[in-house]
């Protein structure tokens, strides 16, 4: 009952997320200020993070230089990620955005096998393949031409690979600290990071507090989500491969409560072929 209730906690936090992102994004006639309000959304998300205490403590096993190291590519990497994500989100449907940022987990990999020595298996390289088909299936929408794609989705890329950079640095902070400890300097980093170039764009967030609010919370549950989901089932194979259905999850509440129900089928269809990559992966 208890691992019930979590998939059920992760599908329903994580799907609000992305669905509240985007039907915020869409309120707004424009993309100015979207650094502005990632970065307000990360610092919410960074102040609620202590109650990961609740699950796991702070542990500092590696020197403060490695730490210090660690966390700045976490910051770096993961404000570009968001405020690229961002900008794009009005432009970009959920699902789609759902299924886009998936490509970090190839790089990740890639970048695991280098930096953490984590070896690269065959089947992780077929799972790439059908992800990357999966995005390009999914993705006519933006397609200017064969090979050719707008710069929205291209956005969405650089927010993926960029992602990947900052969590290989997060599971090194976690694999040699704890979990508790890579959270809290790598959204601590990502909101100094996103702060920076917030304050250097010159431009307000169009977005008020309570927006703000909610969805820096909504963030943050669908993030313990994940948490909650890996201790209960202890199994994060078997965890990250159900939990990759989410983006078919996505593509049909967006069409119910969003109305993006443009190529629902060919979605859906994309969606299965990335679960099935990133099974391979796991």
């Amino acid at each position: 009952m208890a691992i019930l209730l979590a998939y059920i906690f992760y599908f329903v936090a994580s799907t609000s997320s992305k669905l509240q992102r985007r039907q915020l994004a869409t309120t707004r006639e424009t993309d100015v200020g979207q650094i502005d309000f990632a970065f307000r959304v990360t610092l919410i998300i960074f102040v609620l993070t202590p109650l990961l205490i609740l699950f796991n403590r702070p542990v500092f096993n590696q020197p403060i230089g490695t730490l210090i190291m660690l966390s700045t590519v976490c910051g770096a990497f993961g404000a570009i990620a968001l405020s690229t994500q961002y900008v794009a989100q009005r432009h970009v449907e959920a699902g789609l955005t759902s299924l886009i940022g998936n490509i970090y987990a190839p790089t990740t990999i890639v970048l695991a096998t280098i930096l953490l020595n984590e070896g690269l298996k065959a089947r992780q390289v077929i799972g790439a393949i059908l992800l990357i088909s999966s995005v390009v299936l999914v993705s006519r929408k933006h397609r200017l031409s064969r090979w050719r794609f707008d710069r929205y989705f291209w956005l969405n890329v650089i927010a993926g690979v960029a992602l990947s950079f900052g969590l290989t640095a997060e599971r090194a902070l976690i694999k040699y600290n704890s979990l508790t400890t890579g959270a809290l300097l790598s959204w601590g980093s990502g909101a100094l990071f996103l702060g920076l170039a917030a304050l250097a764009s010159g431009t307000k967030s169009q977005h008020n507090l309570k927006e703000a609010s909610l969805t820096g919370s909504l963030r943050f549950l669908h993030q313990v989500s994940w948490i909650v989901l890996v201790t209960v089932v202890a199994n994060l194979s078997v965890v990250s491969a159900v939990a990759t259905f989410s983006t078919a999850v996505t593509f049909f509440a967006a069409a119910i409560f969003l109305h993006e129900r443009e190529d629902l089928k060919r979605k859906i269809i994309g969606s299965f072929i990335a679960a099935a990559g990133l099974l391979l992966m796991v």
